[in-house]
């Protein structure tokens, strides 16, 4: 099919805005191949990856839309459709005309009371605007990806200097003072303060404590690679300190994948020394102490949030261990299981639980004892779809689902696959139907073999709602967990 582009002249916005808005017209339309995005070097490479062939330059300040249609006729009214949906984000309800701000100086300048900014733009910029946000005094999440190491350390070292926050890179996941950023969920408040190097495990540990009627006071994300060697957890050990602090806060969680050992220690050292009880959960980590003097450590996300609650009402969670794990059997080849996720820490809790009770794992992103996706012999697949392979020039899988149905759909073909393990993530920032794909899928199955398990990560007050989207799924004969790490076992013991 031909391709058809337009340029819009000095027309800016945030990157998160036009995923969503590609991810709209692509769903109104029909049409798979598109990409409305600034046209930037990177994004015009990724349009090229997309198979969107187009000769057209450079121009950051500009926005383009690029896609494939049928003809003229069809381009015509997908460019309309563009147009309008833009114009309306430009829309001022105000009768008084305002002068437009261009920059976070100007900004700042005009709102003197501003003190927060954040910051979705390509990566090869995102740096840069963060630094003049810090030197303005204002805290940072920076939702942006593609940033060096280096520049995050810079940034961090920069904002504990000026004693802000600055969460991320690749910080997705935030709520402060009760507002959302990123993809967040309509929670409960409460005196429950979290801290995590994880976006998704935020996101359930937060939901499932309001779930359980428990309230959040805050949940700050830091990023990734917060605990990675270089960085030094400097801004998880800032937020601790910012928790330690406020008297709203009575008890602090903390969620991440495994740190490195040296700023394991550091965290551990710098929770030791706050005054309030801690859980703490580190997805994978194989032997866990249950209690270190006001620290307990909890094996599974969903067990960080029923100790944080029992802890917020002066009592203690019992830890037990007894649980029967499924093994795996001897023919697991043949009766394989295919786990898609848009929630990376999902994808590794997943993967460290298969690996306990015994089952071979293979994995786009493998946790420690787990091989690559490309190994040729025996595994059950666990696939993050949110990992940047799957995301280049496209919406992330919670914005827009259908490169997961996709996947979804062909591992339903692969006779070899029994169970398929999938989460469904609510909330502000995911798509508003994020069931619409798969519910055509399931009801196309013809195959008695074949299970479906899934994990709905939200609440009931979510845009989608935890409770209709549960119901939506057992109505298709899907098992339904209430958590992943109840889903993975589900999903296992069926092999």
């Amino acid at each position: 099919m031909p391709v058809f582009f337009k340029s819009f002249k000095n027309l800016y916005k945030d990157s998160v805005s036009l995923m969503q808005l590609t991810a709209s017209i692509s769903s109104t339309t029909g049409i798979e191949k598109l990409s409305v995005a600034m046209q930037t070097k990177a994004n015009l490479q990724r349009a090229q990856i997309l198979g969107l062939n187009i000769d057209a330059k450079p121009s950051p300040n500009d926005l383009m839309a690029v896609f494939e249609a049928a003809d003229a006729d069809e381009a015509l009214k997908v460019f309309d459709l563009i147009e309008k949906a833009l114009n309306a984000k430009e829309e001022r309800k105000s009768e008084v005309k305002e002068q437009k701000t261009v920059s976070i100086i100007q900004t700042k300048e005009r709102v003197v009371d501003l003190n927060f900014a954040l910051i979705s733009v390509p990566g090869a910029y995102a740096a840069a605007e963060a630094l003049k946000a810090l030197k303005a005094g204002l805290n940072v999440m920076l939702f942006s990806d593609n940033v060096s190491e280096d520049d995050e350390l810079m940034l961090k070292e920069e904002a504990v200097k000026r004693d802000l926050l600055m969460m991320g890179p690749d910080c997705g996941t935030a709520v402060i003072n009760g507002m959302p950023l990123g993809f967040a969920n309509v929670l409960k408040k409460g005196s429950i303060g979290l801290v995590g190097a994880s976006g998704t495990g935020l996101q359930e540990v937060s939901c499932a404590i309001s779930n359980l009627g428990g309230g959040l006071c805050q949940v700050i994300g830091t990023g990734g690679r917060d605990l990675h060697e270089k960085i030094g957890g400097l801004m998880s050990m800032y937020a601790l300190d910012l928790l330690a602090r406020d008297d709203s806060t009575k008890v602090i969680g903390v969620i991440s994948k495994p740190p490195a050992s040296s700023v394991k220690e550091k965290i551990i050292a710098k929770l030791k020394s706050i005054k309030k009880p801690v859980v703490v959960h580190f997805v994978g980590d194989k032997n866990p102490k249950s209690q270190d003097g006001n620290i307990t450590y909890a094996s599974s996300l969903i067990e960080c949030a029923k100790i944080a609650c029992a802890l917020l009402e002066g009592g203690s969670l019992s830890l037990s261990k007894d649980e029967v794990l499924p093994k795996a059997k001897s023919n697991e080849s043949n009766n394989a299981l295919c786990a898609i996720f848009c929630g990376g820490t999902f994808c590794a809790e997943a993967q460290s639980l298969a690996l306990e009770c015994g089952f071979n794992v293979k994995s786009n992103v493998p946790v420690q004892g787990a091989k690559s996706l490309k190994y040729e012999g025996p595994g059950n697949v666990f696939v993050d779809m949110g990992d940047d392979e799957f995301t280049n020039g496209r919406p992330h899988p919670m914005i827009d689902p259908s490169l997961r149905d996709e996947f979804f759909a062909k591992s339903m073909q692969d006779p070899h696959v029994k169970v398929i393990l999938f989460d469904v993530v609510l909330g502000y920032g995911s798509s508003l139907t994020p069931l619409e794909g798969l519910k055509k899928l399931i009801k196309l199955n013809k195959r008695s073999d074949l299970n479906f398990v899934c994990h709905v990560c939200g609440t009931d007050e979510d845009p989608q709602s935890l409770k209709n989207t549960v119901n939506e799924l057992k109505a298709l004969g899907v098992t339904v967990a209430d958590s992943n790490y109840d889903a993975t076992l589900a999903a296992l013991a069926l092999l």
